[in-house]
């Protein structure tokens, strides 16, 4: 499936197929069971089978609607087992059956793997099947060159209603989290008092909301001091959402290890 729009898969959802995304063109975070992990044009991503996950673009004015691209590829993991007998076919039907935590394919090789999304997109019947098995096996055999999307906690199972309300949560984050955002606003979104909504969060995400608004704000806060869009820390903070450079600087260590000059530097070094 060929996503071409202002937003793709801005909400909270899972399903029962494998996911392969092929980012073409547009920047933003992905959301992916328990982590955030930022994305840029070239990235690959393979989902697990029900991974709960979204994408939510970085849009910087409104003359950057429409600017975003991506190939999406869905693989019934029952339907593939047919080929499981073809000698041929082992070192992919090992790399799907060991598919227990979604991935990020290397930046270095991602590149290398575009022209099978775009020949998806223009081959049919039988070149395309092909150009799919071809896929999966560049895959297979590059299954080392990838980082996993996997905190160490599992997500937690919920029902459909839950995961709506955990949608919505997550969306609101994504679009006011520059904003100053209270557990109590929060709350009121998906019909909650607050007190409510902090058992409920915690139970369905393994952590606090303040937890989550803060790895929000880092993320971000890590994209703007990478894109080279503000020069001083201070600034890239108060964008980000933080009122206090101090206050920022100790969660912004927590959180990557790393003080905000540090991580500058070191990403300076690859611009």
């Amino acid at each position: 499936m060929e996503d071409k729009k202002e937003n793709f898969y801005n909400y909270y959802h899972r399903h029962d197929e494998a996911q392969i995304t092929y980012i073409l063109k547009g920047k933003g975070t992905i959301m992916v069971g328990n982590i955030m992990q930022s994305f840029q044009s070239g990235d690959i991503f393979v989902l697990k089978p029900n991974e709960p996950h979204m994408f939510d673009r970085e849009m910087e004015d409104e003359e950057e609607i429409g600017d975003i691209h991506a190939i999406h590829i869905f693989v019934n993991l029952e339907r593939m087992k047919r080929l499981y007998h073809i000698p041929d076919f082992e070192i992919v039907k090992e790399y799907l059956l060991e598919l227990d935590t979604s991935k990020m394919v290397d930046r270095a090789l991602s590149e290398s793997m575009m022209h099978y999304f775009t020949n998806l997109m223009v081959k049919t019947s039988m070149p395309r099947f092909t150009e799919f098995l071809s896929l999966l096996y560049s895959l297979a055999i590059h299954r080392g060159d990838a980082s996993s999307l996997y905190s160490g906690v599992r997500s937690v199972t919920y029902s459909d209603k839950d995961g709506a309300r955990i949608s919505q949560v997550y969306k609101y984050t994504f679009d006011h989290y520059n904003e100053d955002i209270t557990v109590d606003q929060v709350a009121s979104i998906i019909h909650m008092t607050p007190t409510s909504f902090c058992k409920f969060f915690k139970k369905h995400t393994t952590k606090t909301y303040i937890s989550f608004l803060n790895e929000v704000r880092i993320e971000k806060a890590c994209q703007i001091l990478i894109d080279n869009k503000s020069e001083h820390i201070a600034e890239a903070a108060f964008q980000a959402g933080f009122n206090n450079v101090v206050h920022f600087n100790r969660v912004f260590k927590a959180i990557t290890k790393m003080s905000p000059r540090k991580y500058l530097a070191q990403h300076s070094v690859d611009m």
